[in-house]
């Protein structure tokens, strides 16, 4: 699988880097740069691990290594050449539609927490933008706690949300994802989006609002019953609108 690794500029604000392919450049050659490529690798994926163990996160190395095998794309956020966040991803057609799929992600707590979430999405988006031409796009993604939805603002018809009873296709929506990311049919309760753990660290997109007053408290309560620590995870899936991802470009 190709592995996209953002490559840190040292700005002084929040900016995602430029992603480029890793693959084909010599990972099987012991000769060659291969070495070089897979040293860094680790320490690329060390700097994950702090990002993660900062933010309180049980996931660790070999739930990394699965993201990679699931999720071609990593998108780093750097503030002063300091990484305050990351995404896994990948686009895809599931079923025949065109997908943005986030897999494992953090944000580093505070201030910068949402601009640097902002700024993940949006060049996954804008990717979109570019393979899926004129085209309604679905972002699926497994959350554990309501300021993750802050990711979601800007999508259409978000599902699960309050008062909202899902459609059928919607139940089945959120079957495809679940199966997609690796879960098995029993773990998943498809009436209520709920995915329940094993209990283990669920790979979720990690992020905690910088402003949790500001979340309404129906959508809060949308993740009152899961139990984080066992694995829970909500399943939650919206639309991006062609044109608004043609506005990225």
């Amino acid at each position: 699988r190709q592995v996209v690794f953002g490559h840190q500029l040292g700005v002084p604000h929040v900016q995602v880097n430029k992603l480029f392919p890793l693959a084909d450049q010599g990972l099987d050659d012991p000769n060659g740069q291969g070495n070089r490529i897979v040293r860094r690798l680790v320490a690329e994926f060390d700097v994950l691990g702090q990002v993660l163990m900062g933010i309180g996160s049980g996931v660790g190395d070999t739930e990394l290594d699965c993201q990679v095998e699931q999720f071609p794309l990593v998108c780093l956020s750097s503030i002063d050449d300091k990484l305050h966040g990351f995404l896994f991803g990948s686009l895809e057609r599931v079923g025949g539609t065109p997908c943005v799929l986030w897999g494992l992600g953090g944000t580093r707590k505070g201030k910068q927490a949402g601009p640097s979430l902002k700024a993940l999405v949006a060049e996954l988006y804008r990717r979109a933008a570019i393979s899926f031409p004129d085209e309604d796009v679905l972002v699926g993604a497994q959350m554990n706690d309501a300021g993750a939805f802050e990711a979601y603002r800007t999508l259409d018809d978000i599902v699960p949300r309050p008062t909202h009873r899902a459609s059928g296709e919607e139940r089945a929506w959120g079957r495809r994802l679940a199966k997609r990311f690796g879960i098995g049919a029993t773990s998943y309760e498809d009436r209520v989006f709920t995915v329940r753990g094993g209990g283990t660290q669920a790979t979720v997109l990690d992020h905690e609002s910088a402003k949790p007053d500001t979340i309404a408290g129906d959508v809060a309560a949308q993740f009152t019953g899961l139990d984080v620590a066992s694995g829970d995870a909500l399943i939650a899936f919206g639309w991006a609108m062609a044109e608004d991802l043609e506005k990225l470009l």
